[in-house]
């Protein structure tokens, strides 16, 4: 029976080639969320909580420090939950945009050791 073919990685320009079904060669795999964390998100105790956030910070709050406007798309945790942050205290959230939430999980990761490309 024929196999299919690897790809190369998804992270460009990485040549390292993957089994097929997968994006992301061993490099480049992002960081797994935790088998804590994420049955969280789903909870109905997350989701008011979330909207009830946004309802009072509907803008981004890290492009209202330097005086944008941008409407936010998530509510993050500042600390994060796997490093002891509190899953439902209101100060420790924040709303963003999807452009300021990747770049602190960015950092975040690379405080972690994970590698993160950009392209």
């Amino acid at each position: 029976m024929a196999t299919k073919p690897k790809k190369y990685c998804a992270a460009y320009p990485c040549p390292n080639l993957v089994p097929a079904g997968e994006t992301y060669c061993h490099l480049h795999k992002p960081e797994q969320a935790s088998k804590e964390t994420v049955p969280f998100y789903s909870t109905s105790q997350w989701q008011k909580l979330r909207r009830w956030y946004r309802k009072r910070h509907p803008f981004c709050e890290l492009c209202l420090i330097d005086g944008l406007t941008v409407p936010a798309e998530l509510v993050d945790h500042i600390v994060e939950i796997k490093d002891g942050g509190s899953k439902t205290d209101p100060e420790n959230l924040q709303s963003l945009c999807r452009r300021c939430h990747a770049i602190k999980t960015s950092k975040e990761r690379r405080k972690r050791g994970v590698k993160v490309y950009t392209y």
